[in-house]
């Protein structure tokens, strides 16, 4: 049989040279026919013991790198929030105003342009309505028997209807039948029966889905009476486009919610109205939470740093700091101060005068070259996606080798262990 501590195997598996005890043929627990799924993380832990006089388990070093990762994911994703590349970046946020909500409501979507508009409005869209003739519900149809037809011309369509009357129908009857019949066509007309249990009466009542003179419509009997019978055909409401101006520029609209800048902003008119102001800006609060909770990120994160300063590598903090003093004059121009301990303090009176009346300068401090949440998120995401040995302090007496069993979790990971402990066809074969 091989020995286990075959040269060329140690070249070959150096995490070997700190665990040479698992390959003792004498010890019962640890040797290697004896090592199991069950057991094998239990003896993976005694193999991280630092040495034999300081029986010490890389708990502490651990959970520092594991914490740092944690605090480097969030930082990223407040980061990401004040980076122009980001799809939800604030920066590209923009609300609508109105002047008078209750008669123009607004809504905005990011890429809108910020800008003023002078709205008035003359005449509301209005959706067609037609309410027929009120028959005696109970009362035998004056229809005879037979198959009723007629026709719907609604939107530049035709459509072709027909129903059943029966012997012995009532009014209320024909009038369920009729309504059944334009609804199953599905032409954006929707018909119902109002009854009148006081009078006794009912009437067919039909109202177009759609506001705007595109959505008119008109039925006409082609066999039998039903439509002059009921009144269908009876308008009461007439279908009506919107008519307005904006800044000073009249126009017409089949729908009282318009588009413009591309599709960007939504305007509706609830109410005619004259002179009303839309006011199109950056979300002034969405950015100002985001800094003030990226800045919330960025002290846990430089704080924790610094006070495990012997396990994290000394070049967070470097970058850090860096990455303030890139925009230094305009952070601390927009309210943006740093701390002697490093972190950042946010004067919110000046952050806000800063976003009102000097915006690009705050954009440029942030999302700008060598902005602020640019280069600190593109630190956190570094972080968050190294090894945890990629940033722990080089002065820590731990080597790869050690640190190398750990996954981004900081949990043991069993199957390296096992890759290690049963490595090749080749080590099999010469043991065997």
């Amino acid at each position: 049989m091989a020995s286990l501590i075959d040269a060329n195997y140690w070249y070959m598996y150096p995490y070997y040279s700190e665990y040479s005890y698992l390959f003792n043929m004498t010890n019962p627990l640890t040797s290697i026919q004896n090592i199991t799924p069950s057991n094998i993380f239990e003896i993976a832990q005694q193999a991280m013991y630092i040495n034999n006089e300081n029986q010490q388990l890389p708990t502490q070093i651990t959970n520092v790198l594991v914490m740092l990762n944690s605090y480097a994911n969030n930082l990223a994703d407040t980061a990401a929030q004040l980076q122009l590349t980001s799809p939800n970046s604030v920066f590209n946020q923009m609300v609508a105003t109105s002047s008078d909500p209750n008669s123009i409501s607004a809504t905005a979507q990011a890429g809108a342009t910020a800008s003023t508009y002078n709205v008035s409005v003359n005449q509301l869209a209005v959706a067609q309505q037609n309410i027929g003739t009120s028959l005696a519900s109970n009362s035998i149809t004056s229809l005879t028997p037979g198959t009723y037809s007629f026709t719907v011309q609604v939107g530049g369509k035709q459509y072709n209807i027909s129903f059943n009357v029966n012997q012995g129908d009532t009014n209320q009857t024909v009038l369920n039948n009729m309504a059944q019949a334009i609804n199953s066509a599905n032409m954006g007309i929707t018909a119902i029966v109002n009854n009148d249990p006081y009078l006794g009466t009912s009437q067919l009542v039909l109202n177009a889905n759609s506001t705007g003179t595109n959505n008119a419509f008109t039925l006409t009997d082609v066999t039998g009476n039903a439509v002059s019978y009921t009144g269908a055909n009876t308008v009461s409401v007439a279908a009506a486009n919107a008519t307005y101006t904006i800044n000073g520029v009249s126009n017409t609209s089949q729908s009282n919610t318009i588009y413009l800048d591309n599709n960007n902003l939504a305007i509706t008119f609830n109410k005619t109205v004259s002179n009303v102001t839309v006011t199109v800006t950056h979300d002034i609060q969405a950015i100002s939470n985001s800094i003030n909770n990226f800045v919330n990120e960025y002290n846990k994160m430089i704080t924790y740093v610094n006070q495990n300063q012997q396990y994290i590598s000394p070049l967070v903090t470097s970058e850090l700091v860096q990455s303030y003093e890139y925009q230094a004059a305009n952070l601390q121009a927009i309210g943006i101060i740093q701390n002697p301990d490093m972190t950042l303090s946010i004067d919110q009176n000046t952050l806000n005068s800063a976003l009102q009346n000097n915006f690009n300068t705050v954009q440029t401090a942030f999302a700008g070259y060598n902005g602020l949440a640019v280069n600190v998120g593109q630190l956190a995401e570094q972080i968050a996606e190294s090894p945890l040995t990629a940033y722990a302090n080089e002065m820590v007496p731990i080597g790869n080798n050690y640190m190398g069993l750990y996954n981004s979790l900081g949990m043991l990971d069993t199957s390296l262990i096992w890759s290690m402990l049963l490595p090749s066809g080749q080590f099999v074969n010469s043991f065997i």
